[in-house]
């Protein structure tokens, strides 16, 4: 017999999902047997937001759908911060919502409340499922909502008595990819005839590329259009680490001097000034699955709605670049990229105990291979890793991304060696951020899922503190104590190290990388003013 919690498990692995992300409850566990008929693992976490997170990554690994399936009440509102997360970051995910059973509904069943309100502004679509009859055609709505346009999370409750009653054995075709999001071809023309007439331009790419079906070919397509190219967001690796049209260090000299900026699914927010870190000469081609985004901080002078990657990949076909190549630009951006880089590790030797916060970020790029996943958990020591640490390819980033959310570190690096268990994955902690989630390592050993973290441990919230200092003169709740976060992950059964001295860091991390289970090195980091005046608010 089927019921309506194994049909939802199957259809959801028929579009995709690869591991059902959860915490126990009793609400939803038919669809726990549903995924064992189906032969999909299920991984159960500490906390219902470190399952949220954990399908939010998957996501963005398998450029598909995450699902997570947490209980009702409590189990739904632990989970908000990771649906939040995602629908910020624009990342395409399903969450299963437990409820009471519809008869009982209104009468005070257990963890009975109004989760579809809860989710509703932060959702693409957020609905409870009327009948086990519906789930076919809730599914696939739901697979389209969180996938058209701007991408995003999407919320289904699903009663007790739905999952648990008799449902449908017939099959069903599910969606399984999301479909391209085609740009006009007059924006493309007139995009190549601003280039055809500019001589110092820049593009940047950003999340959106992740998404798109021209992202396997994003590195041939920046090659054809050979135009300096910075990434932020998703889309870092996008290009490697080495690439010559790659350029890291020199963005806000880039900016400030370019004459045409390419703005590919890259919003105008706090990370560009809100528009005035480019030039106000600069003229703007912006590309955006989000129309109204288009229109926010500062007009284009060409503007294209839809996929930012078909807008490239059309762009490549129909532009040629001059053939000088902007040679003489790129050479200014390479002297600004070398300069400031010299700077960076300069700055990375200016102490050896504790370590540099820019040295820490050197040594585990060092150690990355083309294969390695890498993830930011924290404020101010991944804003220095940003400056220190290439990803080797596209989706071999993740951070949470503008919502600025801490904790997601662990849930995504279990994600992320399920997906890809060939793959060596690194997460860069801060020892604040290390906090809220910590306690997965106690998951991944569960599952024998070795990743290595590593914590910048300066015992504070720097970035915060950074802000407090010379606004109030003093700091207030910002202290944390040096804290040997390693010894809990051998205590849950993890490998674990301190390190106060810079030569003791490679052996260390090439230690966590052969250890064979998650593993933690506990980096005692130095005070620096190398990010002083950075954004906190």
């Amino acid at each position: 017999m089927s019921t309506g919690g194994r049909l939802m498990a199957r259809l959801l692995r028929d579009m995709g999902m690869t591991h059902l992300f959860t915490l126990s409850g009793g609400h939803i566990m038919e669809i726990y047997e549903g995924c064992a008929d189906a032969g999909v693992p299920v991984i159960d976490f500490r906390h219902e937001q470190a399952a949220g997170f954990a399908a939010e990554a998957a996501a963005r690994l398998t450029q598909k759908i995450g699902v997570c399936a947490v209980t009702a009440g409590p189990g739904v509102m632990n989970v908000v911060t990771a649906v939040a997360n995602a629908w910020r970051s624009q990342t395409p995910m399903i969450v299963i919502g437990g409820q009471a059973a519809q008869p009982t509904l209104g009468m005070g069943a257990l963890q009975e409340m109004d989760h579809v309100s809860v989710l509703k502004p932060i959702t693409k679509w957020s609905v409870q499922v009327p009948s086990p009859k519906a789930i076919p055609d809730y599914l696939k709505r739901a697979f389209t909502a969180a996938t058209t346009g701007v991408m995003g999370p999407v919320f289904l409750e699903c009663p007790m008595d739905i999952l648990f009653d008799k449902a449908s054995t017939t099959e069903e075709e599910m969606p399984t990819d999301i479909e391209p999001f085609s740009v006009g071809e007059a924006e493309v023309k007139a995009a190549a005839e601003l280039l055809r007439g500019a001589e110092r331009p820049v593009l940047l790419l950003g999340s959106q590329i992740l998404f798109s079906p021209y992202a396997h070919q994003i590195r041939h397509v920046v090659d054809s259009l050979s135009i300096p190219t910075f990434m932020n967001g998703m889309a870092r690796g996008a290009l490697g680490a080495e690439h010559p049209l790659f350029f890291l260090h020199a963005r806000k000299f880039a900016l400030s001097h370019a004459d045409v900026v390419i703005l590919a699914g890259v919003p105008l927010d706090f990370r560009l000034n809100y528009g005035s870190s480019i030039s106000d000469k600069a003229q703007l081609i912006r590309v955006d699955r989000d129309a109204s985004e288009l229109k926010r901080n500062r007009l284009a002078t060409v503007s294209s709605w839809g996929d930012p990657g078909d807008f490239l990949a059309k762009l490549s076909r129909l532009f040629s670049p001059p053939n000088h190549t902007w040679t003489e630009w790129k050479n200014l951006l390479r002297q600004e990229e070398q300069m400031r880089q010299a700077h960076v590790e300069a700055e990375a030797s200016a102490s050896s105990r504790p370590v540099n916060p820019l040295r820490l970020g050197l040594e585990v790029n060092k150690c990355l291979s083309p294969k390695s996943i890498v993830i930011g958990d924290g404020g101010d020591i991944v804003g220095s890793a940003a400056y220190t640490v290439r990803p080797r390819g596209l989706g071999q980033w993740l951070d949470a991304g503008p919502l600025g959310t801490l904790g997601a570190g662990a849930p995504y690096a279990i994600a992320a060696k399920l997906i890809y268990p060939d793959s060596d994955v690194w997460v860069i902690f801060g020892d604040g951020a290390f906090g809220l989630n910590g306690m997965e390592y106690d998951t991944a050993v569960r599952f024998q899922l070795p990743f290595v973290g590593v914590i910048g441990n300066d015992a504070a919230w720097t970035q915060i503190k950074r802000a407090q200092l010379p606004f109030y003169g003093r700091a207030i709740a910002t202290d944390l104590r040096l804290t040997r976060y390693d010894k809990m992950v051998e205590a849950l059964g993890g490998w674990g190290t301190f390190v106060e001295d810079t030569a003791d860091l490679p052996g260390a991390l090439q230690a966590a990388l052969s250890a064979g289970k998650p593993a933690l090195v506990n980096v005692h980091i130095s005070e620096t003013d190398f990010r002083k005046g950075s954004i906190s608010m």
